[in-house]
């Protein structure tokens, strides 16, 4: 383990305030990116791991999440934080990446690779949305509609959250509910609409597969007969694994077992890219 964590910086995109975490070192790049309602600190403990140590490390929260800006004039589609998100990358001068995304954020992860294609090493999608089913928490938000979302729906996620968090004593929800207090209620429905529109009419699954680089999709293993879609992925060619002992927040609840399949697909994946050529 690692006793030193980078701190928080704040960089301009587009006239927007981004927050990171981010480790500058020799070797090639990781870009992790969160899901809804999630931050950068989702990926904290990436920092600690000394195997970590000889990459480049970016995470970064979404526009409307964790420390970033939340304008209300924001779009809040998937391409557009994916656009952000490029751009963020870029003031890094990144080169060669391996993408890590997590729920919503595998999203993003599919049109940041689309959009790069040739700078892309590999990604590993963590329970990242592929498919209709893979809409829970962000369909029941949607059909609140706007309104009632923003007058007393989140409130009522929170406190729902803080209930179960307090029943199970599972600190990963008391972080989620800390991240989650951090986004509007604007840039949480916004994002939910989105989340859910690409789901269900995205083609989201297709545009994975045909993605021209090394792709895994990683569920957490008690979660293994709530999301449907792994004959699927499998049907796809693409190779699926389990964080055991986790749900959905496998890189907080089994981060050491998390972070071992990161670090061997980005062993296996490791190479120069298009743009260093």
């Amino acid at each position: 383990m690692v006793d030193k964590l980078p701190r928080s910086i704040k960089v301009k995109v587009d006239g927007l305030s981004i927050s990171c975490l981010f480790r500058k070192a020799g070797g090639e790049s990781i870009v992790f990116i969160h899901g809804l309602g999630a931050s950068k600190e989702t990926f904290l403990e990436v920092f600690e791991l000394g195997e970590f140590q000889s990459f480049t490390v970016l995470a970064a929260d979404l526009v409307g999440f964790g420390d970033s800006d939340k304008p209300v004039d924001f779009s809040y589609l998937m391409k557009d934080q994916a656009k952000i998100l490029r751009k963020t990358i870029d003031f890094f001068d990144l080169g060669c990446l391996h993408v890590v995304a997590h729920s919503m954020g595998g999203i993003i992860g599919i049109e940041l690779g689309e959009m790069v294609p040739d700078r892309i090493l590999s990604f590993i999608d963590a329970e990242g949305n592929i498919t209709a089913e893979d809409c829970t928490m962000s369909k029941q938000v949607e059909e609140m509609g706007e309104e009632h979302f923003t007058r007393e729906g989140l409130e009522q996620l929170k406190s729902s959250i803080a209930e179960e968090s307090e029943r199970s004593k599972n600190d990963v929800l008391k972080d989620y509910l800390k991240s989650l207090s951090k986004a509007t209620p604007k840039s949480l429905y916004k994002s939910v609409v989105s989340t859910v529109q690409e789901s269900y009419h995205g083609g989201l699954l297709e545009r994975f597969a045909q993605l021209p680089f090394y792709k895994c999709y990683i569920y957490g293993e008690r979660n293994k007969d709530v999301f449907p879609a792994e004959e699927l992925l499998r049907e796809q060619g693409i190779p699926v694994f389990y964080v055991s002992g986790s749900g959905h927040s496998m890189m907080k609840e089994n981060p050491n077992e998390f972070y071992g399949l990161v670090m061997d697909t980005v062993s296996r994946c490791s190479r120069k890219c298009a743009s260093d050529s």
